[in-house]
This record gives structure tokens, sequence and C-alpha cells, in this order.
């Protein structure tokens, strides 16, 4: 062989090799990426960003994919990229479908959402630290003034129930069921969730929580009580809160709810429920909150909801006005009065 022609090829081959270690670096990388574990997602859209907990976990060997505890459907899973569906209901109670797709790039995941093959927004998710000051120093934060509300979360739309959550599920009916139709408080759950006003105020031995939904209260004792003997039969309409400072977070845990609905659209919470609140500023002074829901009578596994509120110190509470006759006047024309007065329990 020619030397000059050896010389050369020498060089070729090396720099066909330095190209394709990084490539096959990359393709083993991409091979072996863990989406396993539990992210805070980010759906990102022009004027709000809703979170989330986006769960992926194993499962006799087979990929399944959670958004707050709920399933969605995992449509492709190849090297670093992922895409999956999530159901969601919007501010009118429509059920919409969106489609996520992205990539895992490390230490976080990003994409793009669509709707019927539209883009709606992007996407991104980081590992969740589901408790990150427990066992720390109190250090309280003052919290008291009015919250108006910014984002209520994903609104996931199904859940994985059991079969008697599935039942009540089955049997609810919205025009009748819905106790707020009523003028009827849902309880902590779902007044937590309305898209109203709450005001904070710091009693000392408690935290008052006044709400304009359904002019509703509640007291979150801090005083290191234990909970009243029996309190998992006490049906009260908004629970027996106690809270503690875990850090700068405040953490609330509500026992003793009466049986009602997390939101006009179903999703049944039972007598024996605990709902765990952890509330906490982030660096723009927003009042973030993250709910776990356990209620293993109703759900395989806990709901979650992550919201997140801003100081309106300009606002007050108005008082909400709300009249049942609208309610049963509406039953009595349409012929359905005896139904209602003869059908299953309600809410």
């Amino acid at each position: 062989m020619f030397p000059g022609l050896q010389s050369w090829l020498h060089v070729a081959v090396r720099a066909v090799v330095s190209l394709a270690l990084p490539l096959l670096a990359a393709g083993a990388a991409a091979q072996n990426v863990d989406f396993a574990g539990k992210w805070l997602l980010a759906l990102e859209y022009e004027t709000v960003t809703d979170y989330g907990i986006l769960e992926i976990a194993d499962s006799e060997g087979e990929r399944q994919v959670f958004i707050d505890g709920g399933p969605v459907n995992l449509l492709n899973l190849d090297g670093n990229r992922i895409v999956f569906d999530f159901d969601w209901t919007d501010s009118a109670d429509r059920l919409r479908i969106s489609e996520l797709a992205g990539e895992h790039l490390g230490e976080r995941m990003s994409g793009s959402m669509t709707e019927g093959g539209e883009p709606t927004g992007n996407w991104s998710a980081e590992p969740w630290s589901e408790h990150p000051q427990a066992g720390a120093n109190p250090a309280p934060l003052d919290l008291s003034g009015v919250w108006s509300s910014v984002s209520r979360g994903t609104h996931k739309d199904a859940f994985d129930l059991t079969p008697a959550g599935a039942a009540i599920n089955d049997a609810y009916d919205e025009t009748l069921d819905d106790p707020h139709l009523r003028c009827v408080s849902g309880g902590a759950v779902r007044m937590e969730d309305g898209p109203f006003n709450y005001e904070i105020i710091n009693r000392g031995d408690h935290i008052l929580i006044l709400y304009h939904y359904f002019n509703e209260s509640r007291r979150i004792w801090m005083d290191g009580r234990e909970y009243p003997e029996g309190i998992e039969n006490a049906w009260l309409p908004m629970g027996y809160s106690i809270g503690h400072w875990e850090g700068s977070t405040l953490v609330i845990e509500t026992r003793g709810m009466k049986p009602t609905l997390w939101d006009a659209a179903g999703m049944p919470v039972s007598a024996s429920a605990v709902l765990i609140e952890r509330k906490y500023l982030d660096e723009a002074g927003r009042l973030h909150t993250d709910y776990v829901l356990n209620d293993p009578v109703n759900y395989e596994r806990p709901v979650y909801r992550h919201a997140y509120r801003e100081r309106s110190p300009d606002s007050g509470l108005d008082w909400y006005s709300c009249d049942p006759h609208t309610f049963y006047r509406s039953l009595q024309l349409e012929g359905r009065l005896e139904e209602y007065w003869q059908s299953r329990s309600r809410f």
C-alpha cells in the first residue's frame, strides 16, 4: 500500500471512530434512561402554569403512568422519548384529552402538549420531593390575608376507584346529588378546591380560614391537641383539622369529614378519608398547597392536587348568595321532585 494512502486511511478511521463513539454512547444512554419515580409536572399554558404529580412506575413488568394518582395511557416509550395522554376537565366541567410528548434530559423532562393535533402549550417535569421539610424545626410564616386563586391544579378526570368507589360514582347523578345545587357546602376538600377567595387569620392557638365559597369557615388547631375520640364517625361538614409547622411549611391533617364529593362531576370522599395539606410560599410570595387525599374506601391510590394562590390585599370576602329554591322549583317543574325525595341518600 502506498505510504500516503495508508496514512490517510488511518486518519479517516480515527475520524469515523471519534464520531461513532458519542453516537453509540448516546444510544446506550437512551436505552438506559430511567423514567421511574415521581415528578413535579408543570403544564405551561399562555397565561398560567398548572402543577401536578406525574408518576411512572413498573408493575409486573409493565410500565404505568399516573397523573395526580389517576391512570393515563402510555402511548409510546422509545429510548429517552415518551408520549402519554392526559384526561382533564376545564372550568366548565367539560372533558378534555391532551397528548404530551417529550424527552428525558437527565435531571428533567420536557416537551410539548397538543389537543386534537393542535399545539396548546409546553410541559416539563422535575424529580419531586414529597416532604422536603419533614422533621425540620418549626419556622412559622405569616400567611394572614386574602388569597385569590391562580391555579387549581391539573384537574385530572379519571382515577383508580375501588369497587365501592366506582359504584358510588356510577350511581351519582349530578342533577340531583351535587350538594352545591341545594346550597349545601361540599366540605373541606371542595372549599379548598374552589375558585373563590379565602382569608387566613392567625388566632394563636388556631388558624381560621374564611371562605367566600358558601360563606364557609374552618379552624386548624395548632395547640398540639389530639383528635377527639370517635372522629372517624363525626361526619363534620368541614372535618376536624390539626396543624403543625415543618420548617416554613404548614402541614394540616383533616379527619372526620362527612361523605361528600371532590367536585361537581363526582369523585366520592368517604367518612374515613384523611386529607393532608402542605401550605408554603414560593420565592414570589405565592401560596402553594399540596393536597393528598388518602381514601382507601374509594380509591386504589392516593389522590393528589396542587394549587396556588396570590395575595389580594385590596380584596375582601363578599357575601356568597345562594337560594336552594331554584333547585327544588326546577325539579318540580320537570316532574322529578318525587324522584328526589324517594331516591338514595344525598351527599
